[in-house]
């Protein structure tokens, strides 16, 4: 019994990767990286070296959204999927995450994220 109750609070981590270039993303990753106490959240982006994150990189590029998160079972979410995941994941985020039960919340989220995905040009000049 011991064994399992340990093995449920063991921490998962993350592979936030992310298409800098993008202004609303680069500040979502430097927010992620300042609340992300616990050091659950790794990033790759372009500048990475490696070559898994070459290939991360290239998923992304064919990818409708500017950032996805795997975890270490390899599961993806991608774009506004990954908001919730990121947010329960951060100190005072699991209050924000119980948002996204409510009913119509991801339509909201998606659609907010498809408007700034598709302004990234003007947003850029901000």
């Amino acid at each position: 019994m011991d064994t399992n109750a340990s093995h449920c609070q063991e921490t998962l981590t993350y592979t936030i990767v992310c298409d800098e270039r993008c202004t609303v993303v680069r500040r979502l990753g430097a927010l992620i990286k300042k609340w992300d106490k616990q050091q659950l959240f790794t990033f790759v982006d372009r500048e990475s070296a490696s070559q898994n994150a070459r290939s991360l990189i290239k998923e992304l590029d064919t990818s409708a959204w500017s950032l996805f998160l795997i975890d270490e079972s390899k599961e993806r979410w991608y774009g506004p999927e990954a908001i919730p995941m990121i947010l329960k994941n951060l100190p005072f985020g699991k209050c924000a995450a119980v948002f996204y039960i409510l009913p119509g919340t991801m339509f909201l989220t998606n659609l907010c994220y498809t408007l700034i995905s598709r302004s990234r040009p003007i947003l850029a000049k901000i």
